[in-house]
């Protein structure tokens, strides 16, 4: 979806909805958001950030050691955390803490508080085991961005478990914004104030009720000078970034388990967090009195078999392997585009040379390589047509993607189980998110959600599809707005639903103020991130590392070693210490387990769910065809109703039927094309 100017109105009002909208669950830096509040702006030189320190702690509350006994301690949530109406926390839904000491090795010592979530079943008869989900990031937030909606067909049978680890969310968050706080408290010096500012820009955009900017490229930031600040800054709290480990966290995880009083569990891991998945089923055996692990699901898997710095450079590259094996395989697409990866090399290498010129247009390599990489929707399609072509010299195929004129369906219409057909305004929204993939169709229904209450919401939509989604997709858009009338949102219960979310996320200045809480929580804490990969991966690799495996790809066109070389350089002046090489060993356990990866998955590529599905003894990969990172988003699409199945019973055979109708539809020569 494209963000033009009128949308970025929009965001500022979607933001107060939907406090996380935006926030990445990847192994890339958080997304864009942004805020609107009364209160009094923050201004930033150090001065005027001093005498706005009450407002940005509570913004960005510090982390800090806990007074209270270990164990279970239930607590109100954050007001704002879930917003659906029919959902009533104590009765539908409960949150909590659980105190933990932060150093295992040292039970003793000084403890934690940390968050968690409950989703009660909605069935009469649950059953015991919970399914508890681990985030990815590292550092996404679990709590703050429940999708109860997602886990509809399961949660009739089990509670839904959303825990945000150690310095994370809602659990004593280890981000830029906090360390802020702490070194206005400290006093800490001019230079390192400003060098804070510049990295917690987003912050301070929000708490001064703008629209945040991106956040800044690690690569344009003094990581040294951060590092060595905000660790001294939270040593100063008592805080020890040492123990905000994958290690610690999937201790914390069964330990929330037991305290919960279950004997048995269900894990769904994604992106990072299945890695931690994968940490836990290794290691079950040495935890004390553990309940049964009696299913796993890891999506977009990232062992932790797997290096970091050397991973990211196949980040952009894989996915084209994949693509251009499917073609193979195919005895069509093969047919039509033989030997399509040494073409596609033959290509690439032509064009870092000499650009191509035709039809009055000049296209690059980088032009190029926009468009491969673009494999949304049933994009990969038109991909093997468009390397013949631009082997002549003809643009055809490369024109019409490049302006969304083809390509632009979705893989598989997005599920509207949730929307009734009878309601106009919900027909619509059904029959034009079909139109588009999974994260642009939930996107687009934020935009809906704030235009539907507007002053002139026909024409509010019009404008978001027009400026968001050019192209044929916008035009087929536009033609199902035309069905709906002013009388049909006027009558609609949906709308009077978002009527009344917008007026308690707008009621008062603590809503706005929890708002913006959450909005700040909701995003990637550089510092836990930090602790993680230099633990986990960057003090056992070296830049070179990264070097050797650019060296090694088949399209380096596609990939860039700028990733790479920031993250080797994450760790200095961060003095964590490196975790035992011993987690970096194959992951042995024989805990029914389902591998869902898709084809076309840029951070955690098919290699990964095929290493993971090696290691595993009792595992079962499912490669979904045409889709990106983060595979189960839905409750009734296929991957909902096979991740749904798979949990009522790991034992039995998976029906895959939904995955095969996903498969590519290759498009062959034009009219008079070899």
């Amino acid at each position: 979806m494209k963000k033009c100017a009128y949308l970025t109105s929009i965001l500022l009002v979607a933001s107060l909805v939907s406090p996380n909208f935006g926030a990445a669950e990847t192994l890339d830096a958080p997304e864009e958001s942004a805020e609107v509040t009364d209160k009094e702006s923050v201004n930033t030189n150090s001065h005027d950030l001093e005498g706005a320190l009450e407002q940005l702690s509570a913004l960005a509350p510090p982390p800090r050691l806990s007074d209270r006994e270990p164990g279970l301690h239930t607590i109100s949530c954050l007001p704002g955390t879930v917003r659906n109406p029919i959902e009533v926390e104590g009765a539908t839904y409960t949150c909590g803490v659980l105190t933990v000491p932060q150093n295992w090795g040292s039970p003793d010592g000084r403890n934690l508080d940390l968050g968690f979530l409950v989703a009660r079943a909605t069935g009469e008869t649950p059953q015991p085991d919970p399914l508890i989900f681990l985030a990815g990031g590292p550092g996404a937030s679990g709590v703050l961005a429940g999708n109860f909606d997602k886990y509809e067909r399961v949660r009739t049978e089990r509670d839904i478990i959303f825990f945000d680890i150690r310095g994370v969310g809602v659990s004593q968050r280890l981000g830029f914004e906090e360390c802020l706080v702490l070194a206005l408290e400290n006093n800490a010096p001019a230079d390192q104030i400003n060098a804070l500012q510049a990295a917690a820009v987003r912050f301070l955009a929000i708490a001064n009720g703008e629209a945040a900017p991106s956040t800044p490229d690690l690569s344009d930031l003094d990581l040294p000078l951060l590092n060595a600040t905000c660790w001294e800054q939270f040593i100063s709290r008592g805080i020890d970034p040492n123990q905000f480990t994958t290690a610690s966290s999937a201790r914390d995880t069964v330990e929330l388990i037991k305290a919960l009083g279950r004997d048995a569990f269900n894990i769904e891991g994604a992106s990072y967090g299945t890695r931690l998945a994968m940490t836990i089923m290794d290691n079950m055996a040495e935890y004390e009195n553990a309940p049964e692990l009696r299913s796993v699901i890891l999506d977009s898997t990232f062992p932790p078999s797997v290096y970091l710095i050397r991973s990211l450079v196949r980040s952009d590259h894989d996915f084209m392997l994949q693509l251009l094996d499917e073609c193979q395989a195919d005895a069509v697409c093969d047919g039509a585009y033989p030997n399509l990866a040494a073409r596609l090399a033959a290509l690439l290498n032509r064009l870092e040379k000499t650009s191509l010129r035709a039809n009055g247009e000049t296209v690059t390599i980088d032009d190029v390589v926009d468009q491969l990489t673009d494999v949304t929707n049933t994009r990969a399609g038109f991909i093997p047509r468009m390397i013949a072509e631009l082997e002549l010299g003809e643009l055809d195929t490369y024109l019409a993607l490049r302006a969304g004129e083809i390509g632009t369906d979705p893989a598989e219409p997005l599920p509207a189980a949730a929307l009734d057909s009878s309601d106009p305004v919900q027909a619509f929204i059904a029959d034009a998110s079909a139109l588009l993939d999974d994260n642009a169709a939930a996107e687009f229904r934020v935009y809906v959600n704030i235009g539907l209450v507007q002053e002139e919401p026909l024409l509010t939509l019009q404008a978001i599809i027009a400026e968001g989604f050019p192209g044929e997709t916008g035009d087929q858009m536009l033609e199902t707005l035309q069905k709906l009338t002013r009388p049909d949102i006027a009558a609609s219960p949906y709308v009077a639903q978002q009527i009344a979310i917008m007026a308690s996320a707008e009621g008062t200045p603590e809503m706005q103020m929890a708002n913006m809480r959450l909005s700040i929580a909701g995003g990637l804490p550089h510092f836990l991130f930090s602790s993680i990969h230099c633990a986990d991966d960057i003090l056992h690799e070296r830049f070179e590392d990264a070097v050797n495996s650019y060296n090694d790809l088949q399209f380096p066109q596609l990939a860039d070693l700028d990733m790479s070389r920031t993250q080797a350089s994450r760790c200095e002046k961060w003095p964590i210490s490196a975790a035992p090489i011993e987690v970096k060993d194959p992951v042995s356990s024989s805990v029914p387990t389902i591998i869902l990866q898709g084809a076309y998955d840029f951070p955690t590529p098919v290699y990964m769910g095929r290493r993971a599905d090696r290691e595993l003894e009792s595992s079962i990969l499912v490669l979904i065809p045409q889709q990106g990172h983060g595979t189960w988003n839905h409750a009734e699409s296929c991957v909902g109703r096979i991740a749904t199945g798979f949990v009522r019973n790991p034992d039995t055979e998976i029906e895959l039927g939904c995955v095969e109708a996903r498969e590519p539809q290759w498009a062959l020569p034009l009219e008079g094309q070899p």
